[in-house]
């Protein structure tokens, strides 16, 4: 028999989870997202001086020298360990300002000059340093075993028609909590819809069907609901270790599409165990957005075009209308998973908790994780999509009905991975009838 009035009782706050809360250096989750490259800064963040961030719970200084060349180093000089973050850059590398150790961008020392002629501290010190890729305004890093580094990846959403614009938003809590909400369609109702009013347009309150696939690159939550005279079967992304897709912010669902691409390409970067650097590139086209809702001069450094996501409203309204970063961030700065209560509507945060479990004790294990299969023109094939349809006349909002769409829809998603870009939609549209 349960009881009330048990806060007395119910004081103790466990530990997180150490498998997932820990992310630097040498521990399990670190060590398995140090595989992948990380978005670490909008390249527009990059002047003439150098650049002091964290990542993965290391210090580090992001610098462009005046050759043009990015470089990643470890913050503190490794003469006196003063911070690289006061250097100048040089025409070839970075100088600390203290004694004017020059670095180059691999970290070899190439200038210790006051020292005497003929002193061999080039041959014998090589500073830390990461390898760093510029795409689209974005700078990746990658911070793993060097004789492990992939190649970056090209998504096949990044090489759409539609106008890709970088943002970079800081969250004050663990990578976990705020990515495991990409894959808790339930929220969407309630929060974003029926709870705090429709921020994401009243089509994302209807009804829904769910399901959850496993795809080659991570899982899949597939949603399919009713809306007026259509069906609409949405499928929200994870990619592996720390990336999510997602469609068109203000969808409506009121006229047939096939195969609608992502609106929102971002990673959840742990800066540390209880910061969130949330980065990435929102999308913009009149496919994806017909009303004009969005606003490209919107969307940046803390800053992007919908409701919710930062710190930036005034708290009275932030208790009336929460959005994603206050139920993320309430959550504690590291969740803890030993108090929660996982129901039935959880299915698709436990299978991603799963997932990244396995990654890790894979890592763990000395196995390199799977690499991301690419198509014969170079391309990463994605999963993210929204397709819409008229829907059948009668009994068209029996669960029965919308799982059948959404199972369908699905199931040409992903057996048409293989195609082109251009082949995609008419083979999905094949498979499920209707328009391309």
């Amino acid at each position: 028999m349960t009881t009330g009035y048990a806060g007395y009782d119910k004081r103790a706050v466990p530990e997180p989870d150490p498998e997932f809360a820990r992310v630097g250096p040498d521990t399990p989750c670190g060590e398995w997202l140090r595989r992948w490259w990380q978005p670490i800064a909008m390249a527009a963040e990059l002047t003439e001086r150098p650049l002091a961030l964290r990542v993965l719970g290391e210090d580090l200084v992001l610098f462009r020298d005046r050759g043009g060349r990015i470089g990643l180093l470890h913050k503190h000089c490794s003469h006196r360990g003063a911070s690289l973050e006061f250097g100048i850059p040089m025409p070839r590398g970075l100088s600390c300002c203290y004694h004017g150790w020059t670095y180059d961008i691999d970290g070899r020392l190439l200038e210790a000059p006051a020292e005497p002629a003929g002193n061999r501290l080039t041959e014998q010190v090589v500073h830390g340093a990461y390898p760093v890729e510029q795409q689209d305004g974005l700078v990746f890093a990658y911070l793993g075993p060097p004789a492990a580094r992939p190649p970056l990846p090209a998504f096949d959403t990044t090489r759409t028609a539609a106008d890709a614009v970088p943002f970079a938003i800081r969250m004050p809590c663990h990578w976990l909590q705020v990515y495991e909400n990409t894959q808790d369609p339930v929220h969407v109702v309630y929060l974003h819809t029926r709870m705090s009013g429709a921020q994401f347009g009243d089509a994302s309150g209807a009804e829904q069907a769910i399901d959850y696939r496993a795809t080659p690159l991570g899982m899949v939550n597939v949603q399919t609901r009713r809306w007026g005279g259509h069906l609409w079967t949405r499928m929200t992304e994870t990619i592996l270790p720390n990336a999510n897709q997602t469609g068109a912010i203000w969808e409506a669902a009121d006229r047939p599409k096939t195969f609608q691409r992502a609106a929102l390409l971002r990673w959840m970067v742990p800066l540390d165990d209880a910061a969130t650097l949330v980065i990435g590139w929102r999308f913009f086209s009149a496919e994806l957005d017909p009303a004009g809702l969005g606003d490209r001069a919107a969307v940046g450094k803390q800053t992007i075009d919908f409701l919710g996501q930062t710190e930036d409203r005034p708290y009275a309204e932030r208790q009336r209308q929460p959005g994603d970063y206050e139920v993320q961030v309430s959550q504690r700065p590291i969740a803890v998973h030993a108090l929660e209560h996982l129901a039935s509507s959880d299915q698709g945060v436990a299978m991603l908790r799963r997932l990244i479990r396995r990654g890790i004790r894979n890592v763990q294990a000395g196995n390199p994780p799977a690499a991301y299969p690419v198509t014969a023109d170079g391309r990463v094939a994605t999963h993210c999509q929204d397709t819409v349809r008229a829907a059948p006349a009668a009994d068209a909002d029996a669960p029965a009905v919308l799982r059948r769409f959404g199972s369908a829809v699905a199931d040409a998603v992903l057996a048409t991975a293989d195609l082109s870009a251009a082949e995609r939609p008419a083979a999905i549209a094949a498979r499920i009838g209707g328009p391309p």
